[in-house]
């Protein structure tokens, strides 16, 4: 992965756009930054110089309890950015990230990013639609932990990832056990839901790799 193809990435899907000037902007305010599998990105509290996108690969984004348990927070995918809330007044990171797999980042100046949306207002409504986003997975994130079961957290997981793939094959992008501390639930019961899921031939899977076989907004476990 170059700088070049990683901007080119950005500004075409990010921005929504493939003006030669816009990359040209961008280019002297971003970095390309390449992570191995689980690399530490930025710990809570590091003072923060850039937010980033991920051009390919998976981040995860956690914090810490007072007895130190680790607690996701969330997954971020391709095509979407994080730690963006350093952009309005904090001056450090709020949660800990680090790679899941290996993961190719554009990192921004947050400082340059300002100056840039200063002169340019197709920055920013781009920037408020994705705040937008954000604050509506929180909010679902929120409404399910507090009013929806295990199974059915598990199953908006799953459809969420077939939507954003376009396939009904998928690959998991984290481990279980990431997995059950974003649903909020022990391993042990994720495993029996997807023996559950397979045995009712909803789904079929191996390792990581899951082909979902019928509609599962439709599955009432038995």
């Amino acid at each position: 992965m170059t700088k070049e193809k990683a901007l080119e990435i950005f500004t075409s899907k990010f921005m929504g756009s493939s003006d030669c000037k816009i990359t040209a902007t961008v280019k002297n305010i971003t970095k390309l930054v390449t992570l191995e599998n689980k690399t530490t990105l930025f710990n809570e509290n590091e003072k923060a110089d850039y937010f980033y996108y991920i051009v390919d690969g998976n981040i995860k984004l956690s914090r810490f309890s007072p007895d130190g348990k680790e607690i996701v927070i969330r997954i971020v995918h391709n095509n979407e950015i994080f730690a963006e809330a350093t952009l309005y007044g904090r001056n450090t990171y709020p949660v800990n990230a680090s790679s899941i797999n290996k993961t190719y980042l554009l990192a921004v100046n947050i400082e340059g990013f300002k100056e840039l949306c200063v002169k340019n207002h197709e920055f920013v409504l781009k920037l408020f639609v994705t705040m937008s986003h954000q604050l509506r997975y929180f909010v679902d994130m929120v409404n399910d932990l507090t009013s929806a079961d295990t199974t059915a957290r598990l199953l908006k997981y799953l459809c969420n990832l077939k939507e954003k793939k376009g396939s009904s094959t998928i690959t998991l992008p984290i481990s279980k056990r990431d997995l059950a501390m974003l649903l909020g639930a022990a391993p042990e019961t994720i495993s029996r839901i997807f023996a559950k899921l397979q045995n009712d031939e909803f789904i079929s899977f191996n390792g990581k790799h899951i082909t979902i076989l019928k509609d599962i907004t439709e599955y009432s476990p038995n």
